[in-house]
């Protein structure tokens, strides 16, 4: 009887099956080992503390506006509010004033949340220099299919398997190999010139802006000149659920604040106060002496660790921040003082808000949402909402505080909070009086990967809002710039939105 002759074993076959299997052992080996089982530390312990030094405000030259503060917002969104902003950057940039200086290039402050930090984060770090990677290297890209991958090839899930390295880490190491290339704040401080970056996230336990300033690091005594700015725009842009919190270490109490120049009093003035006078500054001094109480006492009173998420959470336009340095005079940037002595007679706020007002299904619906859809809407209805709230009450409330403040101070300082003038320009999808055109854009998904003709639109959107504000017309006006002819029209803008729908 015949048998079915059994081929001979394959030494190299063998071999080269063995070695693809080990390289694969040996490649998930490797990346198990360069992982650590502990938690990633992202914030440094300050060596010395002294208002004088650090990445804040006085280490930053300004242009030639020396008595206008012009301050941009920018809202989250995701890559919709990313280049949004791009589009608003580039719509100042055409705008100059006689000595040649872009408009860009006078901005002071700019303050951001979520999807606006890339953005804001970038222009701070590069100018407009930067304007064409911007647009290229990260709104252009499929950014949820890198930040996929990252998590899910081999080395990618069993690094998430440990401790070490969490879901906000594959935004972190996408944003810092596109754009930041590991820079630091203190790389802003070097620079030494504005725009002043204040990056906000949000506390997740108190569901208050955390902004990444120095002022704000010396209540956890730690280093932002350490950070990298890929940190903070990850932590602005934490969206719940979908990332990690950026957790960050309280170093406090600690021997640099004994030491140093701190102005500590501020809190306990704040958190003490009376709550029926100032409900707010009340709630922000309570929230900042449980960082400056840090390890010394324990919890509810104390905070070893912070955990930040979105900053949508809390202000979805990254206006809360700016409002405050303006309308106090507790922390540094003074403005508020600055205001008071007459070095500040002019005030721009230019707001970009991306906030979305997609449709959503289940109105038409009698069925109860599931659970995913409930959670869904619940975080998205608040994000956007904060935005509005915000947007919608800043005009009214800074002048109603610059009102009270002339009410309350000697007539000599009184008199320069009653001739300040403000200016407040949005560039929001909602000034679109087209109806079919403005539900379009307002419609664009909150995602970081967009379709090649939604960006388009975007590009010229922020560009043609501007140039429809009579508002910035005002802006223009008085400071002698030009270049608003030059500026698209929002009917291009609306012409490119279509062709995206078709």
């Amino acid at each position: 009887m015949k048998t079915r002759r059994q081929a001979a074993p394959n030494p190299a076959w063998r071999d080269r099956k063995a070695g693809g299997l080990g390289a694969w052992l040996t490649l998930v080996l490797a990346a198990t080992a360069l992982v650590a089982c502990s938690y990633p530390t992202r914030n440094q312990e300050l060596a010395s503390l002294d208002t004088r030094q650090g990445y804040r405000w006085n280490a930053l030259a300004g242009g030639e506006l020396e008595d206008t503060l012009l301050i941009v917002t920018a809202s989250g969104g995701g890559t919709r509010a990313a280049t949004l902003a791009l589009s608003a950057f580039r719509g100042l940039d055409r705008l100059t004033l006689a000595s040649g200086r872009s408009l860009a290039e006078e901005v002071d402050v700019i303050s951001s949340v979520s999807g606006g930090s890339v953005t804001a984060g970038y222009f701070a770090l590069t100018g407009t220099a930067g304007f064409d990677k911007l647009e290229h290297d990260f709104i252009r890209r499929n950014g949820i299919s890198a930040l996929l991958w990252r998590g899910l090839n081999p080395v990618g899930l069993v690094a998430l398997a440990t401790p070490s390295k969490e879901r906000i880490d594959l935004l972190i190491n996408y944003l810092d190999d596109t754009l930041f290339k590991e820079a630091a704040f203190d790389d802003l401080r070097l620079a030494g010139k504005r725009p002043f970056l204040i990056l906000n996230a949000g506390d997740m336990v108190e569901g208050t802006s955390f902004a990444f300033t120095q002022n704000q690091f010396d209540l956890i005594c730690s280093d932002l000149n350490q950070l990298k700015i890929s940190v903070g725009v990850s932590a602005s842009a934490a969206f719940p659920g979908a990332l990690s919190p950026v957790t960050l270490t309280n170093y406090s109490p600690c021997e640099a604040q004994e030491i140093g120049r701190w102005p500590k009093t501020w809190v306990t003035n704040a958190a003490t106060s009376n709550w029926h006078d100032n409900p707010a500054r009340v709630r922000r001094g309570r929230v900042a002496r449980t960082y400056a109480l840090g390890t010394k006492v324990p919890p509810p009173e104390g905070r070893s660790f912070i955990h930040l998420l979105d900053g949508g959470i809390s202000d979805n336009l990254g206006v809360a921040e700016p409002f405050r340095l303006l309308s106090t005079n507790e922390v540094s940037p003074n403005f508020f003082n600055q205001i008071s002595k007459g070095k500040i007679r002019r005030v721009i706020f230019i707001l970009v808000n991306a906030r979305s007002a997609k449709a959503s299904e289940l109105n038409a619906e009698i069925a109860t949402p599931g659970a995913i859809a409930m959670v869904g809407g619940t975080i998205n209805a608040a994000i956007d909402n904060a935005t509005f709230g915000n947007f919608e009450r800043l005009e009214t409330l800074l002048r109603e505080r610059f009102r009270a403040a002339a009410a309350e101070l000697p007539e000599s300082l009184a008199e320069n909070f009653r001739k300040v003038e403000t200016f407040f320009v949005p560039v929001d999808f909602a000034a679109i009086e087209d109806g079919a055109c403005r539900r379009d854009f307002q419609s664009i998904a909150t995602s970081w990967t967009l379709p090649k003709k939604q960006i388009d639109a975007l590009l010229i959107a922020g560009q043609a809002l501007l140039k429809s504000s009579p508002k910035l017309s005002k802006v223009a006006e008085a400071l002698g710039a030009t270049g608003m002819e030059d500026l698209p029209e929002i009917e291009d803008a609306c012409a490119l939105m279509e062709a995206a729908r078709r």
